[in-house]
């Protein structure tokens, strides 16, 4: 064996005791790659609804805070994050049997975290959705004029006017997130925002006392809360 050959084997066999890191092929995209998890409602969050409220509703609501973090990540953090798809993100949950619902802790969300391969995992949940009413229901008071200016008239009509519901309503809902490095374990920032609808008409079921599914009143509540998170976020992802 010749000395260059012993040499390129020795240095050969050094670099093999090393620490083994992988380093990105030239050209490989260096943003950083991020889940969105669903937001639960934490409980006790709800405050003035009825029995029947928006309680149902819950599994939407969370949903649709999904979709507004993945929609504002992906406009506010563009060139600088890549988002997993969501659908992609569920189907690799539901085979490892890994739920995407509810809230997750470091351990769990490192695990999710590796198993779709991304760098931060978004969490959290609404820890607030308030609803406030006002307003008054005729309760008979306009059909009873009715029939006294006109004895003779159309008894349904009469009926429809005595249940007219006259409804104003003012909405408030915080929202808590955290991120965490799936690398490290470690949550590397947490954000929290409120915020308030007032005088809002709202859509009224059977009696009048509860306020119907209405996926653009959940909108205008979080969408802006959502903004401010999200450029928290941002920040802390791409350490700017």
């Amino acid at each position: 064996m010749n000395i260059r050959r012993f040499f390129s084997l020795a240095v050969a066999a050094c670099l093999a005791l090393l620490p083994f890191q992988a380093q990105a092929a030239p050209g490989a995209d260096k943003r950083p790659r991020v889940a969105v998890l669903s937001f639960p409602v934490a409980e006790g969050a709800w405050s003035g609804w009825g029995p029947g409220g928006w309680h149902a509703g819950e599994k939407r609501i969370s949903s649709v805070l999904q979709d507004l973090m993945v929609t504002e990540l992906m406009e506010q953090g563009e060139g600088k994050l890549r988002l997993i798809d969501r659908a992609r993100l569920q189907t690799i949950l539901e085979e490892q049997k890994l739920g995407s619902s509810g809230l997750v802790d470091e351990e769990t969300a490192v695990q999710m975290g590796k198993l779709v391969g991304v760098r931060y995992m978004v969490t959290g949940k609404i820890t607030r959705f308030a609803y406030k009413k006002s307003g008054f229901t005729t309760s008979g008071l306009v059909g009873s004029l009715m029939s006294k200016v006109a004895p003779g008239g159309d008894s349904l009509a009469r009926h429809a006017a005595s249940n007219v519901n006259l409804k104003k309503a003012s909405f408030s809902g915080r929202l808590d997130v955290r991120v965490i490095d799936v690398q490290t374990g470690e949550i590397i920032a947490t954000a929290k925002e409120e915020g308030d609808v007032n005088d809002t008409s709202v859509k009224v079921a059977g009696t009048g006392n509860e306020v119907q599914w209405d996926q653009e009143l959940v909108n205008k509540v979080f969408e802006p809360i959502v903004q401010k998170v999200a450029k928290k976020i941002i920040i802390r992802m791409t350490n700017e």
